[in-house]
């Protein structure tokens, strides 16, 4: 009976080993399964995956569905894929799907060496099949190639904004029909690399091709800190960068600084204490609406990040502060001195600890409530120097669509020596042409104006075709700085005209025959204005400036050079003028009287007027208002010597 007992025990282990065996097997079977899989990504449009399906172009007009300043770039995608890709063997176009479009702003197709695979891969991996992207955080799609397309928001340009695979910035998006919507990026979704290495470099050039204007240049550094945290070789960089990286929220400011900066090449393998101000901290100095955002300015922000560090041989710990008897005075890897507290909480320089964190490696994070060694005087400082960085208040007038146009002309409407370029300005209806930001703008003073008589020219002149592309030829697509200005180089402009920088020995900078009489004036951070003693390209008005003063000096009864200086505004006998004059003389007469030659003097202004104030006051309407722009004007010559 005991032995039957025994042997009952002995098949019950037999059979419980085989079972684990078995459940072994599996378990590892299933690990190494999962760790030759790829990591799954939930993709929105994931019942797109695998279709070879193509939008139906040919029903859909653009036209004014598009803003006018991305119409040329999504007329040129059209066009490629007109060309290149309508008629493809093994996609089918329909009709009843919705497709996204991510539009570049501009095609190097250069590049493409006419290879029709090239461009029909570099435009299906800008096509999203199967629905209508939302630009929200995290969304990710499949183009037409099957590769992913990943919408962020992150800290661009140190605002937030949206990015598609974290290399083209989101400029708007448009929704064309029901199935069809339009996003229009900085940049392209392809290998930017090879683009950027691939761009010839000539005298000539077009700065919209290059990002070389639109900051303040920095010292040219290798990007330390993205080059050697992806690189094992590295490991306090690779473990920060992976702990900033996985926490959800509350880090996400310092770890874009730190990405961008170039600290990494100060730090080794030794301990750290990093303090991390929460993106609460750094909220802090940004404007409400307008105004400056300290941490716009990279060397600024890169001497910042140093201050948060500290190279130690045995890191402290949250448990080691509570208990620190008194203050203890630790340097900074960017020279500065900050001082630890246990009172009344864990403190640094005052700064409370919001929460620490102990990495694998010996590196000790605080997370803290203020960015360290940043005041209101600092910023102040730092504003003055960087008022290209100063972000604007939105204007609604005069042109709500063109913010440097607008802020331009009020700026130079408080200058009296620009009246008339503000004329200028105020005519010609130019805003459609400098939409947006990022110009510079060369501005003619009114010597310059009168130099070529242009101030006699009506508005109408001004505001003609002629007149206006004269006028664009003083804006640059692109933010220029005085030292982008360099002898030699040519440039084009908004109007289509090349201008030549000529600089020499004494510093003296000339934009064709105009010299800068002042240089980099700031616009905030929309553009840039620089004052110049010349206009440019006068000769497109030469022709109405000579019919003015040919028609001036055929009729003797205006003498010539009448000014500003010449006008009285006392009762006197105007010089005889017969008033059975042409149709062709009222003409020249109105191109005659402009602001510089007349005064107006309201009759009610001068004494002969109230003697005969009620003969005058026949001349009006009983229920006529009469307002100061209302009341009739005489024009008063003084003869010349």
């Amino acid at each position: 009976m005991a032995s039957s007992a025994r042997r009952k025990v002995k098949a019950k282990l037999q059979v419980s080993v085989v079972v684990i065996l078995f459940l072994g097997t599996l378990l590892g079977e299933s690990v190494k399964g999962s760790e030759d899989e790829q990591p799954i990504i939930s993709y929105i449009n994931r019942e797109a995956a695998g279709k070879k399906i193509l939008p139906d172009f040919a029903s859909v007009q653009l036209g004014d569905s598009v803003p006018e300043q991305y119409r040329a770039a999504a007329n040129r995608f059209a066009q490629l894929w007109k060309e290149h890709v309508t008629g493809i063997k093994g996609y089918d176009t329909v009709k009843d799907i919705p497709f996204t479009l991510i539009v570049p702003d501009k095609i190097n197709e250069s590049l493409f060496d006419g290879n029709e695979p090239k461009i029909r891969e570099f435009l299906l991996e800008h096509v999203v099949p199967g629905a209508l992207v939302e630009v929200k955080d995290q969304n990710t799609y499949l183009n037409l190639n099957q590769h992913p397309v990943h919408v962020n928001l992150s800290c661009f340009d140190m605002l937030m904004a949206y990015e598609i695979n974290q290399s083209a910035k989101v400029l708007t998006k448009r929704n064309i029909t029901e199935n069809l919507s339009l996003v229009f990026i900085v940049g392209n979704l392809t290998e930017s690399d090879v683009q950027s290495s691939s761009i010839n470099k000539f005298n000539k050039r077009n700065i919209q091709e290059t990002n070389r204007y639109n900051e303040p240049q920095r010292l040219e550094m290798k990007n330390f800190t993205k080059e050697l945290a992806s690189g094992k070789e590295n490991r306090i960089g690779q473990h920060l960068m992976n702990f900033l990286a996985g926490m959800k929220s509350g880090t996400k400011v310092f770890q874009h600084f730190l990405s961008s900066s170039n600290l990494s090449h100060l730090m080794d393998d030794s301990s750290y204490m990093v303090f991390i101000p929460s993106d609460t901290a750094f909220q802090r100095w940004h404007p409400i609406d307008w105004g400056f955002y300290p941490f716009s300015v990279q060397e600024f922000t890169e001497t910042v990040l140093r201050n948060h560090f500290v190279r130690t041989k045995q890191p402290l710990r949250m448990a080691d502060l509570r208990t620190i008897q008194g203050e203890q005075r630790i340097k900074t890897l960017g020279g500065e001195y900050i001082v630890l507290k246990n009172k009344p909480s864990p403190n640094v320089n005052n700064v409370s600890v919001i929460s620490d964190y102990t990495l694998s490696n010996g590196i000790e994070i605080f997370v803290i409530s203020e960015v360290l060694f940043v005041s209101e005087a600092v910023v102040s400082r730092l504003h003055q120097m960087h008022k290209d960085k100063e972000t604007p208040p939105l204007l609604a007038f005069p042109w709500f669509g063109a913010q440097f146009l607008s802020h331009s002309f009020l700026a130079l409407e408080r200058d009296t020596r620009f009246t008339q370029i503000t004329r200028f300005l105020n005519t010609a209806e130019i805003a459609q042409f400098i939409s947006g930001s990022n110009y510079t703008f060369f501005v003619p003073t009114d010597e310059a104006f009168e130099r070529y008589s242009f101030d006699l020219l009506p508005d109408s002149v001004l505001a003609s075709e002629k007149g206006i592309k004269m006028l664009l030829n003083h804006f640059i697509r692109g933010r220029l700085y005085d030292r982008d200005l360099k002898d030699g180089e040519v440039i084009d402009t908004i109007g289509g005209m090349p201008v030549k920088i000529q600089r020499t020995f004494e510093n003296t900078v000339r934009v064709n025959s105009a010299r800068i009489v002042e240089s980099e004036v700031f616009v905030y951070n929309l553009g840039t204005m620089f004052y110049i003693d010349d206009v440019l390209y006068p000769d497109l008005l030469k022709d109405e400036v000579k019919a003015i003063t040919d028609l001036k000096n055929v009729d003797r009864n205006v003498p010539d050079g009448i000014g500003a200086s010449d006008a009285y505004t006392t009762e006197q006998t105007p010089p005889m003028i017969d008033r059975s004059t042409t149709t062709t003389f009222r003409t020249l007469y109105g191109l005659l009287t402009t602001n510089a030659d007349v005064e107006l003097v309201p009759l009610e202004v001068t004494e002969s007027s109230k003697r005969n104030s009620d003969e005058d006051s026949a001349q009006f309407q009983d229920d006529e208002i009469i307002t100061p722009k209302a009341l009739p004007v005489r024009y008063f010559y003084n003869p010349k010597k």
